[in-house]
């Protein structure tokens, strides 16, 4: 397939979007007070985990060993613009790996077939699978 030659062409800028969905780890926060007959009282805070399911575009530069991706708003944390070193880039005759550093917490793999364009995204704040297309920038 064409997308795997342009992958085998790394030094020339390589531009991908891709375009796919998947779900958000989400954490709700509530404060709710509690009172006993006895006068005591308290405000204790619940946490609960949820997953939102989500529809984005994902971009991708590759400019020989160097990368950088635009990941998902969904599993991003507040601000920014979503742009990503990609780090431990590796590119194999099937597949190209890389990982992100989000935060502290949040490193994301990130997987795609160059066979077939598949990406698939995993970390600590969701999941998303996709498919790539693009081509070679000058």
């Amino acid at each position: 397939m064409l997308f795997a030659l342009l992958l085998a062409q790394t030094a020339t800028p390589l531009e991908l979007t891709c375009v796919g969905g998947g779900a958000a780890n989400k954490v709700d926060t509530e404060t709710v007070y509690g009172a006993e007959n006895s006068g005591n009282s308290a405000w204790p805070t619940m946490h609960e985990r949820r997953r939102e399911a989500f529809r984005d575009r994902v971009a991708i530069r590759i400019a020989g060993e160097q990368g950088r991706i635009r990941l998902p708003q969904a599993m991003l944390p507040a601000g920014g613009d979503g742009w990503f070193k990609l780090g431990d880039l590796k590119l194999s005759e099937r597949t190209l790996t890389a990982a992100t550093a989000v935060d502290l917490m949040n490193r994301p793999k990130v997987r795609i077939d160059r066979a077939t364009g598949a990406i698939r995204i995993s970390g600590a704040a969701g999941s998303y699978d996709g498919v790539c297309q693009g081509g070679l920038t000058s």
